[in-house]
């Protein structure tokens, strides 16, 4: 199946597009950070901790890009099965009922 651009799909899902693709900025950004924050001593779970604390939440096993990436991906799923359902209700059936 070739790939589309963005513009090819239909609005609602061009915004979940659009949001996965900003999710994606962010954890490259975030790498980044986390790199520079290495080369200067801390360790992995140094900076998870710092980040925790910073933004007061509780232990997560998901960090926010990853949940904001498996949202877009289930939102997408869902979006193009309703679609299909859709257009499989309009169609007419040809002939006798089997």
């Amino acid at each position: 199946m070739p790939k589309r651009a963005v513009g090819e799909y239909e609005p609602h899902i061009q915004i979940a597009m659009e949001i996965f693709s900003a999710a994606e900025a962010c954890r490259r950004e975030n790498i980044a950070l986390r790199s520079i924050l290495r080369k200067q001593g801390l360790s992995d779970p140094a900076i998870q901790s710092r980040v925790r604390r910073l933004l007061k939440i509780p232990d997560l096993d998901e960090t926010g890009a990853q949940m904001l990436k498996k949202l877009c991906e289930e939102t997408i799923k869902r979006l193009r099965d309703h679609d299909a359902q859709e257009v499989l209700a309009r169609i007419e059936p040809i002939g006798g009922v089997q």
